[in-house]
């Protein structure tokens, strides 16, 4: 196995998890929030795939495809918000997150192990803590697969919570 096929393995697997999770939410369910300020699942989804464009289309591709008004809504540090009128419907989001997803795994598949190793484009750029996690692009695949992980375990309890049975 070779580390391209390690790391889309590992992409692949958030991917398949983050999908089953919120699979049969209706667009009402998407903004469900046990109280307010926290995370729902909508903007859980949409925070995942301006992760994936940021961290794999942008830093190691070149290239984002985020579509305008994403990065307000879902970027690290925006405060989820209950009003529908907002966001975009699930449909629209699970869309572009397919396309960037598609994408991604188009960039990792390209990079050479050598590559993996370079540093991310925009790395000077960065805040010190934020050098640390992606020193480079192989970092910042890894990173974003766990983070990924992480938000999907995060939709999960948020599915029991409104009384949904547990999906792998």
């Amino acid at each position: 196995m070779t580390v391209n096929d390690w790391l889309l393995n590992l992409l692949e697997d958030a991917h398949t998890h983050t999908l089953a999770q919120v699979e049969d939410l209706t667009d009402a369910e998407m903004l469900f929030q046990p109280r307010p300020g926290v995370n729902h699942p909508l903007w859980l989804l949409g925070h995942i795939l301006w992760s994936e464009d940021g961290l794999i289309l942008s830093r190691c591709g070149g290239k984002s495809a985020l579509p305008k008004g994403y990065e307000g809504l879902f970027a690290m540090r925006t405060n989820p918000q209950a009003d529908p009128s907002l966001y975009p419907k699930k449909a629209e989001v699970l869309r572009v997150l397919a396309d960037v997803h598609t994408q991604a795994v188009k960039v990792v598949k390209g990079l050479t192990p050598e590559q993996l190793e370079e540093r991310p484009l925009g790395y000077d750029k960065l805040p010190a803590g934020a050098r640390e996690l992606f020193w480079s692009k192989g970092a910042c695949v890894g990173h974003h697969a766990t983070h990924e992980s992480a938000h999907a375990g995060q939709i999960s309890i948020l599915r029991r919570l409104m009384g949904k049975p547990f999906r792998v």
